[in-house]
């Protein structure tokens, strides 16, 4: 299976996630439900299950002038929470 890289965003901070799956898109765990504490600081709690809730919801569009990378971006609360997947490995 191909190793993803996530690469997420949420108000001026960034996180990076990986995960060995068949698809980047229906594998929110990874990038979302497992998300560790204090990894996005403005993502409290509460903004995070509305993330969670959200998650599934939208499609990734391919990032212009790149290979296999995807973008994603979820309105949490008034801002956008931005989820791009990277195929890193084959």
């Amino acid at each position: 299976m191909p190793l993803y890289t996530y690469v997420l965003s949420y108000k001026g901070a960034t996180h990076v996630a990986q995960g060995s799956h068949s698809n980047f898109k229906g594998f929110i765990s990874t990038w979302c439900s497992d998300l560790p504490a204090n990894a996005l600081p403005a993502l409290t709690p509460a903004l995070h299950r509305k993330l969670i809730e959200k998650a599934h919801y939208g499609e990734f569009a391919p990032v212009a002038n790149a290979s296999n990378a995807w973008r994603k971006s979820i309105d949490v609360d008034g801002s956008d929470f931005v989820v791009v997947a990277v195929q890193t490995q084959r």
